[in-house]
């Protein structure tokens, strides 16, 4: 782990900044704009490559203090919330401010072992905002839908399935634009071909990985499948050893990765293998869907790992046969 001289803590909300800074240069709290981050941090960071930033991730409030920093060359560690609220905790931090926030997040910077955030290219920042404008999409359509159903004045129902219509055509607009995104970024990046290669893998789910999951391919099964929240967590004390449940992780891939497996169990020749022998062994359906997930994102780390994809031509050789809990088969795999 690389040692910094400098860490600095910062909790993000909507209009303010509160800021821990190691070196107290720093002013403790600040509006959260992009002209006062450049002014009030960047500026006062002299030595950049010897210095830290630790936030935490806020549904993608962070990235406007994120992409500034990467902008400006400074190393920045997007942490997980219930982590830090944890390590707090363990500190002895039981009370809750903004501003023991940022010096919470100034002390698990120092202390612990920490992954740098990935900067990201304008390409991929406008990628990611347009994966996440599809997942509000989907949400205020869900909850339209929602009003609809209550709804009993005929004027206020018309009204609604108005907003429903317009939200659907915004909706194809922007599956539109993401499909022809992929296309065009499938030239330069092999990643792409390689994840819409396997059965049951569509465009939302290509471009989910590839905007929420840039970490797919550079981890190991266990820590991707951790990420992810589809690993099952030991629950062990003494003679007790309680059930194990997957939990956590990045909501918006496991939701996607939930109706991909789905799919693939239907379509996937191997993980519609390995679901059926799951079933046949008494497993409740819900248990061997998240197995079927788990495999599904293990098998797509993977491939890209090694840049291997589906080879169309075994699949029907693969569909019969007895199928274990590791990665798709040499024989699936193909070179690319």
């Amino acid at each position: 782990m690389k040692s910094y001289k400098r860490v600095i803590g910062i909790d993000i909300c909507t209009v303010r900044l509160d800021i821990a800074d190691s070196n107290s240069k720093i002013e403790k709290a600040i509006e959260y704009t992009l002209e006062a981050i450049k002014a009030k941090i960047i500026k006062l960071i002299k030595e950049r490559s010897e210095t830290l930033v630790v936030c935490e991730a806020t549904g993608g409030l962070e990235y406007l203090l994120v992409d500034a920093l990467h902008d400006a060359k400074i190393d920045v560690v997007v942490a997980n919330p219930a982590r830090i609220r944890d390590y707090a905790k363990g500190h002895g931090y039981f009370e809750k401010s903004d501003a023991i926030d940022a010096k919470v997040l100034q002390l698990y910077g120092q202390q612990v072992e920490v992954n740098l955030a990935k900067p990201r290219t304008l390409e991929e920042r406008n990628f990611i905002a347009l994966s996440r404008r599809r997942c509000q999409l989907l949400q205020l359509i869900n909850q339209e839908s929602n009003r609809l159903r209550q709804s009993v004045d005929a004027q206020a129902k018309a009204l609604i399935q108005e907003m429903i219509k317009a939200l659907k055509m915004q909706l194809k607009t922007v599956d539109s634009v993401i499909e022809k995104h992929l296309e065009l970024r499938a030239k330069s990046d092999p990643k792409i071909d390689v994840i819409r290669s396997v059965p049951g893998v569509g465009v939302v789910m290509t471009s989910t990985l590839i905007a929420e999951l840039p970490e797919l391919g550079s981890l190991s099964r266990a820590k991707i499948s951790k990420l992810v929240g589809v690993a099952p967590m030991i629950k062990q004390s003494g003679k007790s050893d309680g059930k194990r449940r997957a939990r956590g992780g990045r909501g918006n891939v496991r939701r996607v990765l939930y109706m991909a497996a789905l799919v693939a169990t239907k379509m996937n020749p191997v993980i519609k293998a390995f679901y059926i022998r799951l079933l046949l062994q008494g497993k409740p359906k819900k248990l061997a869907l998240v197995a079927c997930m788990r495999k599904l994102l293990t098998m797509l780390n993977d491939m890209v790992r090694h840049q291997t994809k589906w080879q169309e031509q075994t699949k029907k050789s693969v569909a019969g046969s007895t199928v274990s809990d590791r990665p798709a088969p040499a024989r699936v795999l193909d070179k690319v």
